[in-house]
């Protein structure tokens, strides 16, 4: 009969019936990430990552080369018609890009991190290669989206600063969620019937 230490260590208890399996069966599930890997990355993955670092780099770039002409104060908030409604520093405007790249490395991170520490729920959730490989890609494309849309938003902030720009825009906001979440919700829709 297999015992096991209790936790003072000096009296043991005899394993339940069935408890080895079902512990055997929890190791294995705890394991499987192993048979998951790392994405080989496809030519619309690198066009995505490339299209993500150039709006960083432009991103930076202009707020650069805008920097010395800005006034003190530039909006630092839009409401929902996309119109600044508060105002701040000039230094402000720093926030974005560092965000951008704050997201940029992170996102990939998290998910690296989630393949490494993958526990039972997220491995019910995917099943595959194949569904691990289409979550990697609409990560990069959210990252892409996020990028690209900060820059727009640094790009009316420097102008509305500047006097050349009128803010956001109404449609703004839509758009950016549409282009975020519509393709996310169809491609996860996607993956969970295609396994």
């Amino acid at each position: 009969m297999d015992h096991r230490k209790s936790p003072e260590g000096c009296k043991t208890e005899p394993i339940r019936p069935g408890e080895k399996e079902q512990r055997m069966k929890k190791f294995n599930e705890l394991n499987a990430y192993r048979s998951f890997s790392w994405p080989e990355m496809a030519p619309q993955d690198w066009l995505m990552e490339i299209i993500s670092l150039a709006g960083l780099v432009t991103m930076v770039c202009y707020i650069i080369y805008h920097y010395p002409k800005l006034p003190g104060s530039v909006p630092n908030h839009f409401d929902f018609n996309g119109s600044p409604d508060t105002f701040a520093d000039r230094n402000q405007v720093w926030i974005l890009p560092g965000l951008s790249i704050f997201l940029y490395v992170l996102l990939p991170s998290v998910m690296r991190l989630r393949l490494s520490y993958a526990s039972p729920r997220f491995l019910r959730r995917v099943h595959s290669q194949k569904q691990f490989n289409g979550r990697v890609r609409l990560l990069r494309y959210q990252k892409m989206i996020i990028v690209w849309g900060l820059f727009y938003i640094s790009v009316s902030l420097i102008r509305f600063s500047l006097h050349s720009g009128n803010g956001l825009g109404i449609w703004f906001l839509p758009v950016f969620l549409s282009l975020l979440i519509i393709p996310s919700i169809s491609i996860l829709l996607f993956l969970k019937q295609n396994p």
